[in-house]
């Protein structure tokens, strides 16, 4: 039996009305629960069945950039956050993020924190923007944060995007060229070697290469395939364990355009994260680890960790970032140079600047690096493949004229 999200309103015993949403089979059901209890149900909605649920649209990052622009209006207005979510929910076309904004409104409207209700949906919305909204609630700059907060995650999601975009075509290119490549190695060159050694002719080297390859894909094209899965199911496995992801971590560093796109986006992040979390009210030490955990880098996240323990032991956030080994350069002058909270957000807020717009212009560029390597890579492929199949026939051709 499929479940469904009613969305409800409610009277409680002491008159007042409730807002919220459950689970249920169906509209029945739905009313039974609030009986139980004891609400007085006087509305009650369906908001998605249990079908559309699983298969209808999730929420993603640009619903949550929206509705945080939408959230620091509400709060800049001054309207009441519940009454806000509920005409929210009331105009979105996505059910399962019309239910989420159903069911934090009727948490607020209970009484509940805005940040406990949103830990609820934490898969959603993040450890980084529920600690930040918590520290803002406390210092009453709630809106302001929020816009930065959602310029925060336009960003992101605008990087994002720009990577694929310029992924898109070498992946799309490469994809193409192996499958050509495979066909003609694994059953053309080989038919062709073999009418060469029928004609007598001697083969050369590249076609002796080209040919054992062949036979080998022919022959062992499970162990191929068996190889290419385990190595992508490995790399898959060492990313979500630590250990293994700080190794993978480490080795993309070091090659040299890529380590390069992801210092850039992480300082940016991190930089971009530690300007908010001071600016809302966290002090240094928490705002350093709230910036660290946004990057998602465990490799900077334990480095972060040691500043922090070495800064509750008394020692300057100037003098630890100098000892960074990997912050680049301008971020560790620019940062050790504020003095207060104050000046470091300030500096922060221009490395992220400087930083974000560096990842935008690398990434944007990965077509002009990766388009140069692809030509030379194809084209040496492409000769040695040719030559494989041309030179037994030139020679050939000398023998028929002899």
């Amino acid at each position: 039996m499929s479940v469904s999200t009613f969305a409800y309103t409610a009277m409680d015993t002491a008159g007042k009305q409730l807002r919220g949403t459950l689970r249920a089979s169906d509209e029945h059901e739905a009313y039974g629960k609030l009986s139980l209890q004891g609400l007085t149900p006087m509305d009650v909605k369906l908001v998605s069945s249990g079908d559309s649920r699983r298969f209808g649209s999730k929420v993603k990052t640009q619903d949550i950039v929206n509705l945080t622009r939408e959230l620091a209006v509400l709060v800049e207005a001054k309207i009441p956050l519940d009454r806000g979510l509920a005409s929210i929910a009331e105009q979105e076309s996505n059910p399962q993020l019309a239910a989420m904004l159903r069911d934090i409104g009727g948490m607020i409207e209970a009484g509940q924190p805005m940040t406990e209700a949103l830990t609820k949906y934490k898969k959603n919305f993040g450890e980084v923007y529920i600690e930040t909204i918590r520290a803002a609630e406390k210092s009453g700059n709630l809106q302001s944060v929020m816009t930065l907060l959602a310029e925060m995650l336009e960003k992101q999601v605008e990087t994002r995007q720009q990577m694929i975009r310029a992924l898109s075509y070498p992946v799309i290119v490469i994809c193409m060229v192996f499958a050509a490549l495979s066909v003609i190695v694994g059953f053309v060159v080989p038919k062709f070697a073999k009418t060469f050694q029928t004609q007598g002719v001697k083969l050369p080297l590249a076609t002796r290469i080209v040919q054992a390859v062949g036979d080998s894909v022919q022959g062992y094209w499970w162990a191929y395939l068996a190889a290419i899965i385990g190595t992508i199911v490995t790399i898959i496995m060492m990313w979500k364990n630590e250990k293994g992801r700080v190794t993978l971590e480490l080795a993309l560093l070091r090659i040299p355009y890529v380590g390069e796109i992801i210092t850039s986006v992480c300082v940016g992040r991190f930089s971009r994260v530690l300007a908010i979390s001071l600016g809302s009210g966290l002090d240094i030490i928490e705002s350093l680890s709230v910036a660290a955990r946004s990057t998602g880098r465990p490799v900077f996240v334990t480095e972060s960790n040691e500043m922090c323990e070495k800064l509750r032991s008394g020692d300057r956030l100037a003098d630890l970032v100098k000892k960074s080994r990997y912050l680049p350069p301008f971020a560790q002058r620019m940062l050790g140079a504020g003095k207060d909270s104050s000046e470091v957000s300030r500096t922060c807020d221009i490395v992220a600047r400087h930083y974000e717009r560096q990842s935008a212009h690398l990434t944007k560029n990965v077509n002009t690096i990766v388009e140069p390597i692809i030509t030379v890579g194809l084209a040496a492929i492409v000769l040695t493949v040719a030559l494989s199949v041309f030179l037994p026939m030139w020679q050939m051709a000398r023998v028929s004229k002899k």
